[in-house]
């Protein structure tokens, strides 16, 4: 059993290939392309335009926290915590890891008191941190580390 024939052949007129509808006898036409969308259309690129004059310079901010000084830290302490509050500290590189070091400290302590202990020994902290006499005790202490860390001397 032989194929039906194709209902369309290409030819070659005019150096130019071109496909004919055979039931039609008559050269197919290019089917019309969707219509072209705004977002579709291509842009133009331009360099940007040279300005009569140049815009000033933006001035920079002063330079806080770490790069205000140099390598040292600016810490501002506050009174609940520090009993020469507020004053600002400069700790130098040494301190800075020295905070490292006990902020690691009271994260693990931290997890280990929610994770083993569980929430009923959180509520016997706060009310030890609640406890005037304690708090006195805490404040003195991180004075006396503040005044250490400060790298003018304290």
């Amino acid at each position: 059993m032989d194929m039906p024939p194709s209902r369309y052949r290409v030819v070659e007129q005019g150096r130019r290939l071109v496909v004919i509808d055979t039931l039609a006898g008559e050269p197919v036409r290019p089917v019309p392309s969707a219509p072209e969308m705004p977002g579709e259309r291509r842009r133009r690129m331009e360099a940007p335009r040279p300005r009569d004059r140049a815009a000033p310079p933006l001035r920079r901010p002063e330079p806080g926290g770490r790069h205000a000084g140099g390598e040292a830290l600016g810490f501002t302490t506050a009174r609940w915590f520090d009993d020469k509050g507020p004053r600002t500290i400069r700790i130098g590189p040494e301190g800075q890891g020295q905070i490292a070091v006990v902020a690691a400290i009271l994260l693990v302590v931290a997890i280990f008191c929610i994770a083993i202990i569980g929430w009923p020994a959180l509520f016997v902290l706060g009310f030890l941190a609640l406890n005037p006499k304690t708090r006195g005790g805490l404040r003195a202490a991180a004075t006396g580390w503040l005044s250490a860390l400060d790298r003018g001397g304290g």
